[in-house]
């Protein structure tokens, strides 16, 4: 069996690196690699920080915040979802415009004015005749007024604790 395990610093840091790199979690080990050992601790201060981080994302934006609220910020960011609708929808079978390509640079531009025209001239059809379609209100192109809005992150309960594994 011998044949199985590795030598050498070198064969050893590179399989410990695969690992490593592969779940992203250098941050939170102690790496000792030796020619014929390799031993590793974790860091209970890197992990607490990083738990305590858990559920929380950041937007930022270059807009100053006398033009945009906090609030407006976050609502903005995931009404990007529409946007990425709108895009597939280019394409695909609501407005079936196929990719013609272009060399110049006027008639690319042309094009992308055509696509964003005919996006507009559907979202506004489908905002006048959302009762007659049967649109969920939730589903609302334009938002609904709470929509986006920014959550508080959320207090551990004292009874929650981390795992500990002592490797």
């Amino acid at each position: 069996m011998d044949a199985a395990k590795l030598a050498g610093k070198d064969e050893i840091g590179v399989r410990v690196g695969k690992i490593i790199n592969q779940y992203k979690v250098a941050k939170h080990f102690e790496l000792v690699i030796e020619d014929a050992a390799f031993v590793f601790r974790r860091t209970p201060a890197s992990i607490t920080a990083q738990a305590a981080l858990d559920g929380i994302y950041i937007v930022r934006t270059s807009v100053p915040a006398t033009h945009m609220a906090a609030a407006d910020c976050v609502r903005n960011y995931k009404s990007l979802a529409n946007v990425e609708r709108a895009f597939r929808s280019f394409k695909t079978i609501d407005l079936k415009v196929r990719p013609i390509h272009h060399r110049l640079a006027d008639r690319v531009r042309s094009h992308i004015f055509l696509c964003m025209l005919a996006y507009y001239v559907e979202w506004h059809m489908r905002e006048a005749w959302r009762e007659l379609m049967f649109a969920d209100a939730g589903q609302a192109l334009s938002g609904s007024a709470d929509q986006g809005r920014p959550r508080h992150p959320r207090r551990r309960h004292p009874s929650a604790q981390l795992w500990h594994f002592d490797g």
